[in-house]
């Protein structure tokens, strides 16, 4: 299994807040298992408009940014092993062929109503949907200490994928794992003998029955977590952005698509995106299911 987490950095504060939560959640999770951070720094050559002089220096700068950030986490953990590397071209392509390589890669985010990296930009969401690893988007203004896993409960490969991802996540940070069933409203008010002579009743007893299964098969293999259910009637990407704003992550499911439709995200995910203020992990079905 691959232990090691990558770190897209460009020099911002938001890219600081990404290494900063890397470092955290290695210290929580994987330095006892050979846990490993590789700072990745990606010198933009502009489609290979660059000339030679040009993307000498900048890689000179490359050089000098890779070593200061490295120096950051070493400082923040001396036991966490921090290695470097520079890497030329476009810095969301590089990051997702590098993400083969990784169990997890992270980059930072400005909050600003929408996903905006100094370096990154709105393209975030499609290193989120393309990447071969794992993928935690970190807004730049999450230095709070939340606590608790949140994930949402569905019946797709990527919601199991991300199910049993943020079981382990609640097990190795000893925090509570919240399980969150997402059902969407009504259009029209209607009263209670209307709502279950329409079903909602019924509805009602899936979503439990749903979140009784997926706690069950959170505990099938992590038993010893604390696991909490929530049954919501809202949107999902409304949902589970409520419930994690004082979680310490979201963890996401997302299905892993082919041909030009690679590079896109599920409505959920891309909402829940659009609109971070969590630490939020992105992680994919199995190719193969």
């Amino acid at each position: 299994m691959k232990k090691n987490i990558q770190v897209g950095i460009d020099g911002s504060d938001a890219s600081r807040a990404a290494v900063r939560w890397a470092v955290k959640r290695t210290v929580a999770t994987g330095t006892a298992s050979g846990g490993s951070l590789t700072l990745v720094h990606v010198v933009d050559d502009d489609w290979g408009m660059m000339g030679t002089r040009i993307m000498d220096a900048l890689r000179e700068d490359g050089k000098a940014l890779v070593k200061r950030e490295a120096e950051y986490a070493r400082a923040l953990a001396p036991e966490v092993a921090v290695e470097t590397e520079i890497l030329a071209g476009n810095p969301m392509w590089r990051l997702i062929d590098a993400s083969g390589d990784a169990m997890m890669t992270v980059v930072g985010t400005h909050k600003t109503g929408f996903i905006q990296g100094r370096i990154f930009g709105s393209r975030s969401l499609q290193l989120a949907a393309a990447a071969r690893s794992h993928v935690a988007i970190i807004p730049q203004a999450s230095s709070r200490e939340g606590r608790g896993i949140v994930v949402g409960v569905d019946s797709s490969v990527a919601g199991r994928a991300a199910l049993l991802f943020a079981a382990g996540e609640s097990r190795e940070t000893r925090q509570p794992l919240v399980l969150v069933r997402a059902r969407r409203p009504m259009k029209h008010s209607i009263d209670i003998e209307d709502s279950e002579a329409n079903g909602g009743e019924l509805d009602t007893q899936t979503a439990l029955a749903e979140l009784s299964n997926a706690e069950e098969i959170a505990r099938s293999v992590f038993p010893d977590i604390d696991v909490r259910l929530r049954n919501v009637q809202r949107a999902p990407a409304e949902a589970l952005l409520d419930a994690s704003s004082q979680a310490s992550a979201l963890i996401i499911g997302s299905s892993r698509r082919t041909g030009p439709e690679s590079m896109v995200l599920g409505s959920v995910s891309h909402d829940v995106l659009l609109n971070l203020a969590t630490p939020t992990i992105v992680v994919h079905g199995d190719e193969t299911a």
